[in-house]
């Protein structure tokens, strides 16, 4: 009955690519159960009466779209090892019509190095970055997965990650070996985390909520952790933008840059450290250190350490 049905499905889908698609070949597997449709750049399997499954990535580009559709129908799956020790992508948009990535789908993509994920996605497999070395930017908090699978991110390039307020478990060894990562937070809906799960990522910090599963995970395997709901001090050298401990003339160029767009400031710290007077980031902040410099007067205690307070997150 199985082979009947795959047999009607494969007969159906070919009359209709014959009366309006664009050259198409498609194959069936030798078990009778798999239908194949390739074209230029992808090999597509039916997997349901309402979409696709993206089978395989058989083009040559280096910048890939995932596809929206195919056939007039919805592509919502990506296959697993879809992208399986591909070594030439370094980019990955999957379009917000995803809805769940296989396993193992991009296992040794060494060339990757950015992925563009939506909240579409409800699940990704495991092992899907396995060795993906180069990967640094992903946007993983943006998905609605519910779990990071087992060896998810396992010798991964990525430096930080953000889950999702979705997420609810970290499986077995899925950060392994992520030597670059020190910063992941986890919110407070993780409850579960693998004991194995940050093996060999000895760089890691855990950014989390008080008492939350997470906090007392890192307590109790010596992780270290930063609790992002709590205020903390911050005791540095006054007018030091650059953080090197001392105010020198590149710290004024440091805040100049950071005001006309040339350079990041993305945890705030720069501005904590050169806002003398403690306002906004402005151009009057530079003056006072050049001003300082040249032994002018100046109101503030430029050049000596001071404290302030660093306020906990807004939570919500």
């Amino acid at each position: 009955m199985k082979r009947l049905f795959t047999a009607i499905i494969a007969l159906l889908l070919f009359l209709c690519f014959c009366t309006g698609a664009s050259a198409l070949s498609y194959d069936i597997a030798d078990t009778g159960e798999k239908v194949i449709f390739t074209d230029e750049n992808w090999a597509y399997e039916k997997v349901n009466v309402y979409g696709w499954e993206l089978d395989e990535y058989i083009g040559t580009a280096t910048e890939v779209e995932l596809p929206w559709s195919f056939a007039k129908e919805y592509v919502t799956t990506l296959g697993d090892y879809a992208f399986n020790y591909n070594t030439t992508v370094t980019s990955i948009d999957t379009t917000s019509k995803i809805e769940s990535i296989g396993n193992y789908a991009f296992f040794g993509c060494t060339a990757l190095k950015s992925i563009i994920l939506y909240d579409s996605i409800t699940d990704i497999g495991e092992g899907c970055f396995y060795g993906d070395s180069t990967l640094t930017d992903i946007n993983l908090d943006d998905t609605s997965i519910t779990a990071v699978s087992a060896y998810c991110f396992a010798e991964c390039g990525i430096t930080e990650l953000s889950l999702p307020a979705t997420c609810t478990s970290i499986g077995n060894m899925a950060f392994y070996n992520c030597s670059a990562l020190t910063k992941l937070t986890i919110p407070e809906s993780v409850t579960e985390i693998h004991q194995d799960a940050f093996k060999g990522s000895d760089n890691v910090v855990i950014y989390c909520y008080t008492d939350s599963y997470a906090h007392q995970y890192a307590e109790a395997n010596g992780i270290e952790y930063v609790l992002i709901d709590r205020s903390v001090e911050y005791t540095f050298i006054l007018g030091d933008a650059d953080g090197d401990g001392v105010v020198t003339i590149i710290d004024a160029t440091v805040i100049q840059r950071v005001l006309v767009y040339l350079m990041d400031d993305p945890d705030g710290m720069i501005e904590l450290r050169a806002s003398v007077d403690g306002d906004d980031l402005n151009i009057t902040h530079a003056t006072k250190i050049q001003r300082y410099l040249a032994d002018f007067a100046v109101p503030e205690p430029i050049g000596t350490e001071v404290t302030r307070v660093i306020p906990a997150p807004t939570q919500g």
